[in-house]
C-alpha cells in the first residue's frame, strides 16, 4: 500500500515506474487469466545484481479484478497528487476486500518469464509457473525460512548473519517443503 502510485527508483531496463501500474494481463494454469501490476521488492535490487540481468520486473495481482482495479485507481490518486497515505488505509479496504472475497477463491499463482539468448545465441523464453490451491499460497514464501532453519539446526550451514539467501537453497529443498501441499509447477 505504501508504494502504490508513488515512483519506484529505478531498476535493471526500466527509467521510470510506478507502484501498481502499468497493468498486463497474465494467463496461468489452471487457475486462468490474472491482472498484474507493478511492485516493489527488494528482488529487483538483488537478482540483476547477482546474475546480470539486463531487465526485470516484480508484479502481483488479485484474482478478483473490481479489488485490482481499485487499488489500480488509487494509485492513480496519488500518482497525481492526492494527498493520502494509503497505508494508514490498509486495514479499512482489506475489510471492503472481504466483501468479494465469495466472488473469488483461495487459489493464487506465481510466475518467472526468462527471455534472453541460449550459447548458441538463439533467443529463448523460459516460463516456470508455481500454482497454489485451497489457500496454500502463503506457504510459498515462508519456505526458505523453513528451509534455512533446517540447515542451521543440522549444522549444515556454512554462512550465518545477515544476508539475502540467495543460492543458499536449491529448487528441489523449496519443493520438497511444499510436497504436502496443494501445489503444482509447470515449465513452458
Amino acid at each position: 500500500m505504501g508504494y502504490a502510485g508513488k515512483k519506484l527508483k529505478p531498476c535493471a531496463g526500466y527509467a521510470t515506474r510506478y507502484g501498481w501500474q502499468d497493468l498486463y494481463l497474465q494467463a496461468y494454469p489452471e487457475i486462468g487469466n490474472r491482472w498484474m501490476a507493478n511492485c516493489d521488492v527488494p528482488d529487483l535490487d538483488l537478482l540483476p545484481a547477482r546474475f546480470g540481468i539486463k531487465r526485470i520486473r516484480f508484479s502481483a495481482g488479485m484474482e478478483i479484478s473490481a479489488i485490482h482495479f481499485g487499488m489500480w485507481l488509487l494509485s492513480w490518486g496519488v500518482r497525481l497528487g492526492i494527498p493520502i497515505d494509503l497505508s494508514t488505509h490498509a486495514a479499512a479496504l482489506l475489510k471492503a476486500s472481504n466483501w468479494f472475497d465469495r466472488l473469488g477463491s483461495a487459489d493464487g499463482g506465481m510466475h518467472v518469464i526468462l527471455e534472453g539468448s541460449d550459447g548458441s545465441g538463439r533467443q529463448v523464453t523460459l516460463q516456470w509457473f508455481i500454482v497454489a490451491r485451497d489457500g496454500d499460497g502463503p506457504y510459498i514464501p515462508t519456505v526458505p525460512a523453513v528451509v534455512l532453519a533446517r540447515k542451521i539446526i543440522a549444522g549444515t550451514l556454512v554462512r550465518t548473519g545477515a544476508m539475502p539467501c540467495m543460492g543458499m537453497i536449491t529448487l528441489r529443498e523449496y519443493m520438497d517443503e511444499l510436497e504436502h501441499l496443494k501445489i503444482k509447477t509447470y515449465e513452458f
